[in-house]
């Protein structure tokens, strides 16, 4: 009997201070290399793996996902066995299993959440640097959280973000569907869930959000963020560590 090949979704989470981003890179410590030479070694050959989102270098995620696909069940068991042990200390396998042969970790998502973490001026410790973005000065969340709420919606984010080099035609339109700024007595973080996300675009929204709680813009710049490329402070881009990728939803 002819084997069947299995679509194999993983869930993980890591440390993106350990690696130069999600994409495989020559000769470079990468998250999608890391799971491929894991792979490789169980399965014997080159198994190609796809990503929801190719996070930059540096930048963490609480929940991102891979999709492969497996000869055999035979060789799915051997991998749900060994992979978990596989993994180094910064990369952990959330949850290993099969889906439809059409499922796409990339293609297939509905929505992601991201979080950026600004962290307050008298709780910062030098162990936050690589975690973190060092506010040494108050902000006003109010009027980050009504920025933030200006982004809301479908729009044409082209001002905010870089055109994937890998897909020069992606639209640029995007809808997002929460924005909030949440504060802590430790912490103000920046969230965002929406359908898809251009490059660099939420470290720049988490920029000019910051800008609205420093008082240097208003109303008449947020509520008139998309009206072309020189809108202030859309395409300065928030340092890497601070931004997480939170969660990766499906249908």
């Amino acid at each position: 009997m002819a084997s069947v090949p299995v679509t194999v979704r993983m869930d993980i989470a890591y440390d993106g201070s350990f690696a130069y981003g999600f994409q495989k890179q020559e000769s470079l410590v990468s998250v999608q290399g890391t799971v491929e030479g894991a792979l490789k070694a169980v399965c014997g050959s080159y198994v190609p793996v796809v990503g929801a989102s190719r996070t930059d270098r540096g930048v963490h995620a609480l929940h991102n996902v891979v999709s492969f696909v497996l000869r055999d069940d035979a060789l799915y068991e051997r991998v749900v066995r060994r992979i978990p042990v596989m993994m180094p200390e910064w990369l952990t396998i959330r949850s290993c299993v099969r889906e439809s042969a059409n499922f796409s970790a990339r293609f297939s998502t509905v929505r992601k959440s991201y979080a950026y973490v600004f962290m307050k001026e008298g709780s910062w410790t030098p162990f936050l640097a690589r975690y973190a973005y060092r506010l040494e000065y108050p902000v006003k969340t109010g009027a980050m959280n009504e920025a933030a709420h200006a982004l809301l919606g479908t729009h044409d984010f082209k001002g905010f973000g870089n055109i994937d080099p890998s897909r020069p035609r992606q639209d640029t339109t995007c809808t997002l569907s929460a924005v909030d700024v949440m504060e802590t007595d430790k912490a103000v973080i920046f969230m965002v869930s929406g359908d898809h996300f251009l490059y660099h675009m939420v470290r720049r929204m988490a920029y000019f959000v910051l800008k609205a709680g420093q008082g240097r813009i208003g109303a008449e710049t947020w509520n008139n963020a998309f009206a072309g490329l020189e809108v202030p402070y859309t395409r300065q881009v928030m340092a890497a560590g601070g931004l997480y990728l939170v969660a990766v939803d499906y249908a």
